[in-house]
């Protein structure tokens, strides 16, 4: 029988780097992180691929300050590279999500999609249980994966909502008595289905409790948190966990980045067979 030639050194570092990387779960030891991230973005980014990045959701998307900041985002750290593109509408719920995904977001072949409806599922006019609420966001991802299986889902809980003097018409919290049950069927979700998960809810819920007056500045009409406090809040946490994925996809590029020279200054050594003996 022949005898095989030991694999090239990057080849076996970039298995076992991917080893480490799943078994060691991203530890924080190791420099990793331990939550899911959407480290293959920035990895394409980093080796200079252009990306498009879609938002999808409600009018906390559609209109949210954060989203004009994650667009600046995108330009400030890889100009030119990334298509950007807002694709929620205003007081839209899941169901509207699955019926006008393939046209507002699978047509676009995102290779990243952020993503939040349960706000508005959460809303009793539109007879959504948060168990469906969740099967919607299930069968969004499940049409994502099918069309790019490497595309990366990001998932949001946003605001609480509340009702304010300031638009009487309108009884956004009432209107939503379990939302925080939505957001609880949407956290569950994200981590059942390997999704990576950006909480602002407990942000926000934490203000509200211990600053009510602070919050009710901040989210003025009930729903809708005013410019400066989507940017400081909601976009805050965003840039702080794209930042986190960020970090990793360069952790992981500087490991094979030595490992190429490693493998360089060790090339493997040739292996001659064995003679034969000749009867």
């Amino acid at each position: 029988m022949p005898l095989l030639a030991p694999p090239p050194f990057r080849a076996v570092f970039s298995v076992a780097l991917a080893l480490f990387i799943v078994v060691a779960g991203g530890s924080h030891a190791a420099g990793l992180p331990a939550e899911p991230l959407p480290t293959g973005t920035f990895l394409a980014l980093e080796s200079g691929r252009p990306t498009t990045v879609v938002a999808y959701g409600t009018s906390l998307t559609a209109g949210g300050a954060w989203t004009r900041e994650l667009a600046a985002y995108w330009e400030k750290h890889y100009p030119g590279k990334v298509t950007f593109l807002n694709a929620a509408k205003n007081g839209m719920h899941s169901g509207w999500g699955v019926e006008n995904l393939a046209e507002r977001v699978i047509e676009k072949n995102p290779d990243l999609v952020l993503i939040e409806f349960a706000v508005n599922d959460a809303a009793a006019r539109h007879g959504i249980s948060p168990q469906k609420s969740v099967a919607n966001l299930e069968t969004m991802a499940a049409a994502l994966r099918a069309r790019n299986p490497a595309v990366e889902i990001v998932v949001q809980t946003m605001n609480p909502a509340w009702d304010s003097p300031r638009v009487p018409e309108k009884k956004y919290g009432s209107d939503r008595p379990e939302l925080a049950a939505y957001y609880d069927a949407w956290r569950d979700g994200a981590r059942r289905l390997g999704l990576p998960l950006v909480e602002h809810y407990p942000t926000w819920l934490k203000i509200q409790r211990e600053e009510p007056e602070r919050f009710r500045d901040l989210v003025p009409d009930g729903i809708h948190p005013g410019e400066e406090a989507s940017r400081q809040i909601t976009w805050a946490g965003l840039e702080s966990f794209l930042e986190r994925a960020r970090a990793a996809a360069r952790h992981t590029l500087s490991l094979e980045a030595q490992g190429a020279r490693s493998e360089g200054a060790n090339p493997p050594r040739p292996v001659t067979p064995a003679p034969i003996a000749l009867p």
